[in-house]
């Protein structure tokens, strides 16, 4: 084997070893941004569950609020239509109401 036959063969793996180098920091890269990208995801997905979870407690409350009033409303004798009516409720809620109140 002659020097330049030598020479070229360490040339040829540098160019290997480099594109091998290379090819892990791209790797290294891809892995970090499509980490990223996950963790920005998940992140994104928290805040609308929290947000989910609000409305589902803000429309609860809502309710509960409205059944406060009909019961208010019943206990001085307002008809159950009426009472309907004025809270948004159904008829069959206010009824409910009502047997409750009798309990």
């Amino acid at each position: 084997m002659n020097d330049e036959s030598l020479r070229e063969a360490f040339h040829n793996w540098e160019g290997l070893s480099m594109e091998q180098e290379q090819r892990l920091v791209y790797e290294s890269r891809l892995k970090q941004i499509m980490d990223e990208e996950a963790a920005q995801r998940e992140a994104e997905l928290r805040v609308q569950h929290a947000e989910q979870k609000a409305e589902q407690k803000a429309k609860e409350a809502e309710h509960k609020t409205k059944e406060t009033i009909a019961l208010r409303l019943l206990e001085k004798g307002l008809e159950i239509e009426f009472v309907a009516n004025a809270t948004g409720l159904t008829k069959n809620i206010v009824i409910d109401i009502q047997r409750g109140m009798q309990k």
